[in-house]
């Protein structure tokens, strides 16, 4: 037998092989991306919507993917996690980075009409006029049923995608900074933003948004806030804190 011409025969079986392999690779490269699903929004959205009125509590967290934000209470705003109760109480923790201090953790809660703040973790808690609150996360599952009514009529379907290990489908919607300020209270107006919502169609659940562009005029026109839910009906814990104290 001749070894070499052996070697030599199958090098150049492998080598067609190969070259099979990436031209079929570079055709499937070149297909269409899958559609967009054919799903009734309007129904998801409303039905959505109305779970969200439901909830009773809500978990969640909020990261300026960019840092590019408008300064929160004159620091850098990095991420917050926040717990919301049926019908009018929340409390956040907002991680900051502030000139001189390094990383801090900015305390606030709201009980009905009384709302409150720790400046660091160790501070006192003291009260705070609740205009001052820079989001408004009373009643928030009404709030975000809200915001969808308002996206009806313009939002589009954009696709599919996994997130928090939940297929959902991708909603996208264009509207102003004035119809956010329900939210984020403090938001300026006239500004554009660019809305896209995670929901489950199975459990007509939502589960991500991303917030896009400007909300505030010191915002960096390329800033991003996304809010995930973490936890829905799940017992929280949040009291009028003692004025004075740490706790």
């Amino acid at each position: 037998m001749n070894l070499s011409r052996t070697v030599r025969s199958g090098l150049s079986a492998t080598v067609v092989l190969a070259v099979l392999l990436v031209s079929l690779a570079s055709c499937g490269g070149e297909s269409e991306p899958e559609p967009a699903p054919d799903v009734d929004l309007g129904a998801l959205l409303s039905s959505t919507g109305e779970n969200l009125a439901a909830m009773s509590t809500i978990t969640f967290n909020m990261v300026d993917e960019m840092e590019s934000g408008a300064k929160f209470f004159g620091a850098t705003f990095k991420s917050l996690e926040a717990e919301v109760e049926a019908p009018d109480s929340f409390k956040m923790v907002v991680d900051v980075e502030a000139p001189g201090f390094g990383f801090v953790e900015i305390e606030m809660m709201a009980v009905g009409e009384e709302a409150f703040l720790k400046l660091s973790k160790d501070a006192p808690w003291n009260a705070l006029p609740l205009e001052q609150v820079p989001f408004n996360f009373a009643g928030l599952g009404f709030t975000l049923r809200d915001l969808l009514d308002t996206i009806q009529d313009g939002a589009t379907v954009a696709g599919r995608e996994s997130v928090q290990n939940t297929e959902t489908i991708l909603v996208e919607a264009e509207l102003t900074s004035d119809e956010l300020q329900s939210l984020i209270t403090s938001a300026d107006p006239g500004l554009e933003v660019a809305l896209t919502l995670w929901i489950s169609e199975a459990e007509q659940t939502l589960q991500q948004i991303r917030i896009a562009g400007q909300v505030y005029i010191d915002d960096d026109p390329e800033t991003v806030r996304l809010l995930s839910i973490t936890a829905i009906d799940v017992p929280v814990d949040i009291q009028i804190p003692d004025l004075g104290s740490g706790s």
